[in-house]
């Protein structure tokens, strides 16, 4: 692997850099960047809704004091967007190494061949060859319902879960009179910590078919951790 695909990674299909690795190859403070972000995220409208693919929020550990902090991972069009605003010789020759990585990784990417999607294609494939043919379909095929279940939520299943996340966070924020735009960001991430917990994944884009009933279900009966609420309350008594 070259010094340029180590800046970008491929999740579920897609290249990605996170706010943390471009902070460390800009020379810059990580909120800063994360400050950058927020504010193209609300010149594009988003209103801090993280559904958008070109900025995801996310959560990480840190190595030394194993606290979680927030970071943003972001597509190839993120990048060009924040990188706009980073200026000088330096910044020139960095966005040219980020360039270069998307592009070897997307590359890299198209030349892989394609495999089926379906799951019965899938059988089919795995049987090929084979000299027990029909013997192999027939025992492969009891296995479709569950290789469904582990595919990765398709897009309409993924929006609806967003807007859900959306919608619960400002009942929330209604019926215990807290001021919505303040507290957003904050019960955001709680509801999709608990989320990630319950469904057992880093970030929400790895929910799979199988989950969306559970998350759906811990959704609607979401209620913040006792740390949020405090933190919450904090918030509150802020001038």
């Amino acid at each position: 692997m070259t010094e340029q695909t180590q800046l970008v990674e491929t999740i579920n299909g897609q290249v990605t850099t996170t706010s943390r690795e471009v902070a460390g190859v800009f020379g810059k403070e990580h909120r800063h960047v994360l400050r950058d972000i927020d504010d193209l995220v609300k010149q594009m409208g988003g209103a801090q809704n993280w559904a958008d693919p070109t900025f995801e929020e996310e959560t990480y550990i840190h190595e030394q004091n194993h606290q979680e902090y927030r970071q943003i991972r972001m597509n190839k069009d993120g990048f060009t967007l924040l990188a706009m605003g980073f200026t000088g010789s330096k910044a020139t020759q960095f966005k040219l190494r980020y360039i270069q990585a998307f592009n070897e990784m997307e590359e890299t990417l198209r030349s892989q061949p394609a495999l089926p999607t379906n799951p019965l294609d899938q059988i089919v494939l795995l049987a090929q060859g084979t000299t027990q043919l029909s013997k192999e379909v027939g025992k492969l095929k009891n296995k479709v319902d569950e290789l469904d279940g582990n595919q990765v939520l398709n897009s309409a299943r993924y929006e609806y879960i967003s807007k859900a996340v959306s919608a619960k966070v400002r009942e929330y924020a209604n019926v215990n009179n807290l001021n919505y735009k303040k507290v957003n960001g904050e019960l955001r991430r709680d509801l999709n910590r608990q989320i990630n917990e319950v469904a057992g994944v880093k970030i929400r884009r790895d929910l799979r078919d199988k989950d969306f009933d559970t998350v759906t279900q811990l959704i609607s009966i979401w209620t913040p951790a006792a740390a949020t609420i405090y933190q919450l309350k904090q918030m509150e008594l802020e001038v």
